[in-house]
């Protein structure tokens, strides 16, 4: 009895560690959106994911630190391996929405119970079950589905996953539009101009909610440039757009969004690296 009474007091230690140690880890998030060499960024982040695993595995409950994992493995492939090495990204995609979903579905039961059901039963749980307060576990648990998704384009059952995922992205502007950057109109402007109008797309709309998201960063972040060329640009072949928007990205410095310049670095070499394909995507 006194053996499991001290494993149990050591695992309460722990967590309580855990949890009055979340200062440390926002620290840790700001120091690296604020690094602006790419490749300490790229090496130094896989590290971090690892231990925020083993914290994890301690405190799995915990809502910060599965935030912070479901962000960094979907950030961590959309920054620096899914231009190189796609289906790896599909990995870390699918560990990433894993991580959120399963949080969300232990979290709320009704929403549990809504993902096998009909759309309407869904998109009704999303307006009733979610607040302010889920936003970041909401916004990149969807981000990193979508993400998996929108590599899987081969595959019919992933590709009938796209109105759930609109349906989440579009709950998460209703909580907070906001939310890092404007994002999520970013993402939603990916979902609805990635497809053609036969296929479900809708690109015209798609552009609304790209320049949504620039509004709302007042032109500092350069990621919604970036995808914006990549998918509503080509879409539509406006090579002359295309290369305006790419030419801007390059143009500008990643300084524009202070405290996250690691995100206009990475959309610079986005920007970069789709420039070079302009002959291959026209």
């Amino acid at each position: 009895m006194p053996l499991i009474f001290l494993l149990f007091n050591a695992c309460s230690v722990q967590k309580i560690t855990i949890r009055y140690a979340s200062g440390i880890f926002d620290a840790g998030v700001k120091a690296i959106f604020s690094e602006t060499d790419y490749e300490i960024a790229k090496s130094s982040i896989p590290a971090n994911l690892k231990l925020l695993e083993a914290i994890y595995n301690v405190d799995p409950q915990n809502e910060k630190i599965i935030t912070l994992l479901v962000q960094g493995y979907t950030g961590y492939a959309m920054g620096f391996v899914e231009d190189e090495d796609p289906q790896r990204a599909k990995l870390l995609y699918k560990r990433a929405f894993e991580f959120g979903i399963n949080y969300l579905k232990a979290k709320n039961k009704k929403f549990a119970e809504s993902l096998n059901a009909e759309f309407e039963k869904f998109e009704k749980t999303l307006k009733s079950e979610f607040t302010r307060k889920d936003v970041p576990t909401l916004f990149w648990t969807t981000m990193a589905w979508g993400s998996y998704v929108n590599l899987s384009r081969d595959d019919p059952d992933a590709i009938g996953q796209i109105p759930k995922i609109e349906a989440m992205v579009k709950r998460t502007i209703e909580l907070d539009e906001n939310y890092f950057y404007g994002s999520a109109d970013m993402f939603l402007g990916v979902l609805l101009s990635a497809r053609p109008k036969m296929f479900g797309g809708d690109p015209e709309k798609g552009k609304e909610y790209f320049e949504k998201c620039i509004k709302i960063s007042e032109g500092k972040y350069l990621l919604p440039y970036v995808f914006y060329a990549r998918y509503y640009a080509v879409q539509i072949q406006d090579k002359e757009l295309f290369e305006k928007l790419l030419n801007y990205v390059i143009d500008s410095p990643a300084e524009l969004l202070k405290d996250a310049e690691l995100l206009n670095i990475i959309a610079k070499k986005k920007a970069e690296r789709f420039k070079n394909m302009t002959d291959e995507l026209f």
